[in-house]
């Protein structure tokens, strides 16, 4: 019975780390999380930068009905558990930083709902 319930631990936490571990991520952004939900057009990411600073920006939106609320409470909740602080939150607009990086999340359109999520840092 012990190796029995030792099995099914080993078994049952394998299964919970991997669902934790199967978010998926916005192209682009190596630790930003794509809120289910959401969908990232792909043709719309713009990149650019050098080594002592750069810009990063895609755009995102609800394939499921979603309101900014919505996005805002996901983001606040997750974001700080990758390091992330809260700056700033008004009714169309996030921003969070992490060390030289600032990240900004921010309302286009109100319906469909279209964000843009942006990240400028500075070395």
């Amino acid at each position: 019975m012990k190796i029995f319930l030792c099995f099914m631990t080993l078994i049952l936490s394998l299964s919970l780390s991997k669902a934790v571990f199967a978010t998926d991520f916005i192209d682009g952004f190596e630790d930003i999380p794509l809120m289910p939900g959401l969908k990232q057009q792909e043709s719309q990411n713009f990149s650019f930068g050098n080594e002592e600073s750069g810009y990063t920006e895609a755009l995102l939106y609800a394939i499921k009905k979603k309101n900014f609320e919505s996005v805002c409470s996901f983001y606040i909740d997750v974001l700080p558990k990758f390091g992330w602080v809260l700056q700033n939150k008004e009714s169309d607009y996030l921003s969070f930083k992490r060390d030289n990086d600032i990240l900004e999340i921010n309302r286009q359109r109100i319906q469909p709902l279209k964000i843009s999520v942006s990240i400028k840092s500075k070395n």
